[in-house]
């Protein structure tokens, strides 16, 4: 087990709003290094294609919903 003084005040909150804590406490250098890895981009977009080129689509729930 390694200290959980070493890992920063802003991963700690993701963690606990996730509720990572008790992972948190157990393996600090495991979830330090996941949450690092999870925020970086996949890869570079293609040449010429923005990153924002194709926004994501929204869940409307009232599309599926049956006119009676």
């Amino acid at each position: 087990m390694s200290d959980t003084a070493n890992v920063p005040d802003w991963i700690r909150a993701t963690a606990e709003q996730r509720g990572l804590s008790k992972a948190l406490k157990l393996f600090p250098d495991g979830v330090k290094g996941a949450v690092e890895k999870g925020l970086k981009p996949l890869g570079t977009p293609a040449q010429g294609i923005s990153p924002i080129a194709s926004p994501a689509s929204v869940f409307n729930p009232a599309r599926f919903e049956q006119n009676k």
